[in-house]
Order: C-alpha cells, then sequence, then structure tokens
C-alpha cells in the first residue's frame, strides 16, 4: 500500500466473526415461541448488516416491539454465547496494534460493547460503535465517522473492512478506502459492483494486503 494506514476499522458481524449459526438458532427458538416461520441460515445470512427491525421484516415482513422485547430476555445472552471469531482474527489484531496501527469495530448491531467483550475481542479496539451511538444505520456514514473521531484519524488515513455492500456504501460515503471480505453473503463482483476498493477471501487474506506476510 503507498499510502500509510494509520488505523483499520472493521464491521463485526461475517466480518471479524460468524454470528450467522447462532442469529439462525436463536430466531428459529423465538419463531417457535411465537407461532413465526423458521427462518434458514442463507435467509439470515441476506439479512445480516441490517438493523434487526429491517431484517425481521425482511423475513418476517414485520417487525414488532414485543417480539424484540421478546428475543433480548429469552435469546440475546444465548445468541453472544454463540458468536465465533472467524480463524486469524485474533492474530490480525495482534499484528495491527504492534505496527501501532489504530483499530475500530462499526457495526449496526445495537449495544455493540457486550457483543465485541462476549467473544473476546473488546481489549483490541479503541473505538466501539453501535447503533446506540449514533442516529442513523449504516450506510449513513454517522457511526464510521464518529469511529474516525474516537480513533482521531483522518479518512485518508484509515481503511473499513466489511461483508456487505451496505459496508462499502457507508465507507464511500465517509471517504474512507474500503475492503470487502466475502466471508458473508456478498461476492467479490457484487463488492466491487458497489465501489470496494479491494476485496478478500478471509481475514487471512486482508492481513497479506495490509503487508503481513
Amino acid at each position: 500500500m503507498k499510502q500509510k494506514i494509520e488505523a483499520v476499522l472493521f464491521d463485526f458481524d461475517m466480518t471479524l466473526i460468524d454470528s450467522s449459526h447462532a442469529i439462525t438458532r436463536c430466531m428459529n427458538g423465538m419463531a417457535e415461541d411465537l407461532g413465526l416461520p423458521r427462518v434458514s441460515r442463507e435467509q439470515v445470512l441476506s439479512t445480516i448488516g441490517l438493523p434487526i427491525e429491517a431484517a425481521w421484516r425482511t423475513v418476517w415482513g414485520d417487525f414488532r416491539p414485543e417480539w424484540l422485547e421478546h428475543y433480548r430476555n429469552r435469546y440475546s445472552a444465548l445468541e453472544r454465547s454463540e458468536l465465533k471469531p472467524f480463524p486469524g482474527a485474533i492474530l490480525l489484531l495482534e499484528r495491527l496494534g504492534r505496527k501501532k496501527i489504530r483499530r475500530g469495530v462499526v457495526t449496526n448491531r445495537r449495544y455493540a460493547r457486550v457483543s465485541v467483550e462476549a467473544v473476546g475481542l473488546a481489549s483490541y479496539f479503541e473505538a466501539i460503535v453501535g447503533l446506540e451511538s449514533v442516529e442513523r444505520p449504516k450506510p449513513f456514514p454517522d457511526s464510521l465517522e464518529l469511529g474516525l473521531k474516537l480513533l482521531n484519524v483522518r479518512p485518508e488515513g484509515a481503511v473499513f473492512v466489511g461483508d456487505t455492500d451496505i459496508d462499502v456504501k457507508t465507507g464511500i460515503a465517509a471517504g474512507v478506502r474500503v475492503v470487502g471480505i466475502t466471508s458473508g453473503n456478498h461476492g467479490e463482483g457484487e463488492l466491487s459492483a458497489a465501489g470496494a476498493w479491494k476485496t478478500v477471501p478471509d481475514l487471512e487474506a486482508l492481513g497479506r494486503l495490509l503487508g503481513f506476510e
């Protein structure tokens, strides 16, 4: 990379961690409780990255506050307990730290720090931004702009890594280079078409792109 990178900010779900199995299991638990249709992992993957209200409207055609209360009371803790960091996540974050590259998480999850702490990654980040911190979700640039502010880094000195076209649009709106990672539901072509600066298949390849052999 010719331009020096001062910070790398990451989306969370399906970028740093595999949440698809945990969310599918918990949504189906709630579906059984409330008489809603079961969902497949493929359906869940197609909605990861959206705020939960939009995700549920996509798969169930509706959203009700009492559903969210039920999920939080019965399933949120279970979901967090089953989140799994992708292979290479901790190694990459450690390498970034040793290079003095600042690190942040920018996600459409609400109460983001709780989830990042649940997978043991919170200590690697100097900024964790979720929906609780901003008025508008990604693809609006608010959360990424807040992350940059917390890290005291200008857009041109940062890279944002995400697995969806929403992440790519967010980065573009904030003036940040975006690396699309194909560990979620979007392929290389979709991420490139959305405007990704580079694409990688996994976190190991991201490390090579950033200069780690």
